[in-house]
C-alpha cells in the first residue's frame, strides 16, 4: 500500500468547496489539495473501539466527541479527519453541518500501513500549529503509542496508558487492552 495520494488540480480548492465534493469521503484537503488518506481495516476498529471508550468515560460531560473521519478545518484549505476528535462545549456550543472550525481538546490518530512518515509528521505539525493540546498517536504494528503536548512529545510503550490529563479528566486507556480487545474480535 502507498502513502497519500495527492489528486492534481488547477488551482487550490478551498475547505467550503471541498465540503461539497464527493471526493472528500476518505480524503483530506492538505494546503488547497486533495490527499486520499491511506486506511486499514484494524486502524478504522482501534479509532473506532478509542471512540467508544472516550464517549462512555464521558458521556454527560460538556464535551462533544466525535468518530473518525469527522472534517476538521485547520486554514482555509486545509481539512485533517482524525480518529477522534474531543472539543469542549463551551468552544462549540452547537453543531452545524460544516467542518469543525474551532481548535479541538483532543485528536487522536490510528496509523494505518500505508502512512508515510513524512504525511504523517505534516499532519502532527498542522495539528500542533493549529494549538491542539493533546495529541495521541496509536501505532498498531508496535502496540504502542506517542503523545504530543503543546510542549512536549513522549513514548507511550506497549504496557502504557493514554491519560485524558486535565481534558478528560479521570480517563486512561491501556494499550495493552486496546490491542487485547482487537485481537479478541479477530
Amino acid at each position: 500500500m502507498s502513502g497519500m495520494t495527492t489528486t492534481p488540480s488547477a488551482e487550490p480548492i478551498t475547505a467550503e468547496r471541498f465540503l461539497h465534493m464527493p471526493e472528500n469521503e476518505g480524503a483530506e484537503l492538505v494546503d488547497g489539495r486533495i490527499v486520499e488518506v491511506p486506511g486499514s481495516a484494524l486502524a478504522s476498529w482501534l479509532a473506532g473501539e478509542l471512540f467508544y471508550r472516550v464517549w462512555t468515560a464521558a458521556r454527560g460531560s460538556r464535551i462533544w466527541i466525535f468518530p473518525p473521519g469527522t472534517g476538521l478545518q485547520l486554514g482555509a484549505a486545509t481539512v485533517r479527519k482524525p480518529g477522534l476528535t474531543v472539543v469542549s462545549r463551551q468552544k462549540l456550543p452547537r453543531l452545524d453541518d460544516l467542518w469543525l472550525t474551532v481548535v479541538p481538546d483532543l485528536v487522536a490518530e490510528v496509523v494505518s500501513p500505508g502512512d508515510e512518515a513524512e504525511d504523517l509528521e505534516r499532519k502532527l505539525l498542522d495539528y500542533r500549529e493549529a494549538g491542539i493540546p493533546l495529541i495521541w498517536v496509536i501505532y498498531p504494528n508496535t502496540h504502542t503509542a506517542q503523545v504530543l503536548t503543546l510542549d512536549a512529545r513522549f513514548d507511550v510503550g506497549p504496557d502504557g496508558v493514554l491519560e485524558g490529563r486535565d481534558i478528560l479528566p479521570g480517563f486512561s486507556c491501556s494499550l495493552h487492552d486496546l490491542f487485547a480487545a482487537a485481537e479478541a474480535e479477530a
